[in-house]
């Protein structure tokens, strides 16, 4: 199992694209795990468990087996140095689990988090923040982030794969280009 991070800045599509690929988990068998933001529950079609609590998401993070794990905007709700979280990428993969990380700014995210995850999808983010991703995946491609509309991303399925555009469909049928 790999872990991967999901960033950008606020409405460019991080929620949409963690609910998307939970359901996909979901409708393959796969139980879901997520630390929602608060007052922000995902359908139940994406999380088979959520909460917006820390202190319950860790145990049941421990008892789980399998799952895909998203923790949305977790860098605002935990601090950086929480090495309870930290573990979740350093043994999660014991465990069986994918961890995704959603986060805004990659300066919120420990180094131990960052580099435990080995996939990327990268939506509109600050010049230096996509400058800190292209560094962190070794992909100058990324660096093109913050030029990208709503719903667009570049997605790096592993950290030696080059970094490929890809866009949403929004459940409306228009896409976002």
């Amino acid at each position: 199992m790999s872990h991967a991070t999901i960033a950008g800045m606020t409405q460019s599509g991080k929620t949409f694209a963690g609910i998307e690929l939970a359901k996909g988990f979901r409708a393959a068998g796969v139980g879901t795990l997520v630390l929602h933001k608060p007052l922000e529950p995902w359908p139940a079609a994406a999380a088979s468990w959520q909460t917006d609590d820390i202190e319950r998401f860790l145990p049941m993070f421990d008892r789980a087996r399998g799952c895909a794990v998203f923790m949305e905007l977790s860098d605002a709700a935990v601090s950086k140095y929480d090495a309870r979280v930290h573990r979740c990428f350093t043994a999660g993969r014991h465990l069986g689990h994918r961890v995704h990380y959603m986060t805004q700014r990659p300066a919120t995210v420990h180094p131990a988090i960052r580099e435990n995850c080995v996939a990327l999808y990268l939506f509109n983010c600050a010049a230096n923040a996509a400058a800190v991703w292209a560094e962190e995946f070794n992909d100058p491609a990324l660096l093109r982030a913050s030029t990208l509309p709503p719903f667009v991303f570049l997605h790096k399925p592993s950290r030696f794969a080059p970094a490929v555009l890809r866009k949403f469909v929004l459940p409306n049928g228009r896409d976002q280009r």
